[in-house]
């Protein structure tokens, strides 16, 4: 009976491994719905540019298209500290469930809104709850992952952006501008009753001195049917966890948060590393790609419909992220990161070359299919590593006393960079052609590729249960799940 009911995969009894996995999907369909709300640019930016055009405010103009790209980060300033704070004060359950507020507002505004400024308003709270995902989601994740699990975990967050993000391109092929926001209303209410039937993360119970149900929620994290089946390792880590709790809402001064544990080596070694790859996974392109890629469909003159070429390429992103899935606990993050970049890199190059040519005057009508193999290449190989990995890194090279903070600091930054690039892509198009678009891309992977190769350490396996030393301050031990 032990035997069958304690399948084992790769040593973990199977119902530990299913239980963290359902978590993480639980939390993550509201990063579906939010992934919808990103693709949904794509396919209606086109009508709402036209004629055709419902709004009263008239047609789109660019630099309107622009701000209803790029409004969607100024809201991820204000959703990545604000729901890290309900989630830090109230338990990261209760601070997940309550990003669905915004998120609905995001389809009513869609919906109900007249003119294009609904839309503005619409896209910064839908931008608010991207940041309340981003920061609280992969915390959630370390909350509850196996190290030996944490990246396949981690990235379970990309993928499901990465299938929102194909759903909202095929419902925009498929569905009316004003039937999509009805069927996209169904994911936040399935989040709510899924997530309603998961335990808060056991570090949050510890924290909150409900040490009788943290112990409870690390059992069914972990695959502990009943107490007889405690194991050596889970009575060790549940340990560790409670040391942890007591030390970070230990009041004296020398444990609490000060700007001396911002100032250590780890510390800042950590910090520039989680705001170097959150720069670069907005600033490699990708994102504006995916927003932009009906128009930029239509500017290279491609075979396909740009809808189409879009759908195409949203499959080729998920590909991609799926086998980082796969390898991102085998092969490391350092190489992963490495190919992603310098794939990413020669597909920029190349689309940035077939569109130099193009508009000088060369006759390209036998490569009408370069541009859909140019940008599928760019997005298959920036979702190996690009896209997923620095929210897994992150809270791998951050040291756990300043990991909630350095979170918001970094999910600030890529935020940033999300709008300064969604705001400037479009207009970098009229005024410097697609190719100069491109090229500029390019530039920053290529100089990435030297940045990661000496300055990204390999955190793959690194268990976040460990001694923390500080040279500055007495010897204490710093732990994370």
């Amino acid at each position: 009976m032990g035997l069958s009911r304690s399948v084992v995969v790769e040593n973990f009894p199977f119902k530990s491994v299913l239980n963290q996995f359902l978590g993480a999907i639980a939390v993550n369909i509201i990063t579906i719905s939010h992934g919808a709300a990103i693709g949904w640019v794509s396919p209606f930016l086109p009508y709402l540019q036209s004629s055709e055009s419902h709004l009263t405010s008239g047609s789109v103009s660019i630099e309107q298209a622009s701000w209803i790209g790029s409004l969607l980060c100024i809201g991820g300033m204000i959703g990545a500290p604000l729901f890290g704070l309900l989630a830090d004060r109230f338990g990261k359950k209760l601070g997940l469930q309550l990003i669905v507020i915004p998120h609905v507002a995001f389809w009513l505004c869609i919906l109900y809104g007249p003119n294009v400024y609904f839309i503005y308003l619409g896209r910064i709270l839908a931008g608010s709850g991207g940041g309340g995902i981003l920061r609280a989601i992969p915390l959630y994740i370390a909350d509850i992952a196996h190290s030996k699990l944490r990246g396949m975990l981690g990235s379970v967050l990309v993928i499901s952006l990465n299938v929102g993000i194909l759903l909202g391109f095929v419902l925009g092929d498929s569905l009316s501008y004003f039937t999509v926001p009805y069927v996209m209303l169904v994911a936040p209410t399935l989040f709510v009753a899924c997530t309603c039937f998961l335990p808060e993360t056991p570090y949050c119970l510890l924290k909150q001195n409900r040490t009788e149900k943290a112990e409870l929620s690390l059992m069914f994290y972990r695959g502990v049917e009943g107490h007889f089946q405690k194991t050596d390792d889970f009575r060790k880590e549940f340990e560790q966890m409670k040391k942890l709790a007591q030390l970070t809402e230990d009041p004296s001064e020398e444990h609490k948060l000060s700007w001396r544990d911002f100032c250590t080596k780890q510390a800042r070694k950590g910090l520039g590393i989680g705001i170097f790859l959150m720069a670069l996974n907005q600033f490699c392109g990708a994102l504006a790609i995916i927003t932009y890629s009906a128009n930029i469909f239509t500017e290279s003159g491609s075979d396909l419909s740009p809808n189409v070429s879009s759908i195409i390429v949203a499959l080729i992103q998920l590909t991609g992220t799926a086998v980082s899935f796969i390898l991102v606990d085998n092969l490391g993050r350092k190489i992963l990161l490495l190919i992603s970049t310098i794939g990413t890199t020669a597909g920029l190059f190349s689309m940035g070359i077939f569109s130099f040519l193009q508009h000088s005057g060369h006759d390209l009508s036998e490569l009408g299919s370069l541009p859909i193999l140019s940008l599928s290449f760019t997005i298959l190989f920036s979702s190996f590593g690009i896209l997923p990995l620095p929210y897994v890194i992150l809270a791998e090279v951050l040291p756990q006393k300043i990991r909630n903070v350095g979170s918001t600091i970094s999910i600030l930054m890529i935020s940033t960079s999300a709008f300064v690039v969604l705001k400037l892509f479009p207009i970098m198009i009229d005024r410097l052609h697609l190719y100069g678009a491109m090229w500029f891309h390019a530039s920053i992977c290529a100089i990435s590729i030297f940045v990661i190769l000496f300055a990204v350490p390999e955190t793959k396996g690194k268990d976040l249960l460990t001694v923390e030393e500080k040279p500055d301050i007495v010897e204490r031990k710093e732990t994370d799940i």
